[in-house]
């Protein structure tokens, strides 16, 4: 009863301040959606491509030098080097650890597109969540560590740039069978068995 009778003495709510506080929680919403949460304090280098956060755990030479095959071990006759490579944690909006990315894409260790990139295939290496920047840092050198070896029974993505054309053409074709590809590559010089 009593809440009747100040419903009745209630003034009307202005329609000017209706629309500015509609206005505000628009605005703030707005902000919100294009928010990152940070993962970790520290000094770094990042950037935003579509709804994740990259964080820069690598960057310096890639050399790729050595195949693998059934056991045995190849050196690449004209080892593979790109410098500045780069490689990222990935982070959604709210600060979790999603996958690893490189920039560019050079390597045997790549999956399938996730979105505008391919995710690196971290296989058997073994990593702490990088929930710090160190931990970060330590997974990538990992990674760096593993692209320097071609594992030709591994079911990733090739990916080399167009100045190793030899190379590049047996690898990157899927439609021949590995021990055909490895023939290819030492009748062409193109690696060399350790012995």
């Amino acid at each position: 009863m009593i809440d009747e009778k100040l419903i009745d003495k209630a003034k009307k709510k202005s329609s000017l301040l209706e629309h500015i506080d509609s206005s505000w929680r628009e605005f703030v919403e707005r902000l919100k959606e294009g928010t990152f949460l940070v993962p970790f304090k520290g000094e770094y280098s990042s950037l935003v491509k579509g709804s994740s956060l990259f964080i820069e755990g690598y960057s310096g030479l890639l050399l790729i030098d050595r195949l693998c095959f059934k056991g045995k071990m190849y050196l690449v006759n004209t080892p593979i080097r790109y410098y500045p490579f780069k490689i990222y944690g990935s982070y959604d909006a709210t600060g979790s650890f999603m996958e690893f990315a490189a920039e560019p894409e050079i390597g045997f260790h790549y999956l399938g597109l996730s979105g505008e990139y391919h995710s690196i295939c971290t296989g058997d290496i073994e990593y702490i969540n990088p929930e710090s920047l160190g931990l970060l840092k330590e997974a990538c050198q990992k990674i760096v560590k593993s692209f320097r070896v071609i594992n030709l029974e591994s079911i990733g993505t090739v990916l080399l740039p167009d100045r190793y054309l030899k190379l590049k053409a047996i690898l990157e074709n899927k439609e021949e069978e590995k021990q055909k590809k490895l023939s290819k590559l030492i009748k062409e010089n193109l690696v060399t068995e350790i012995i």
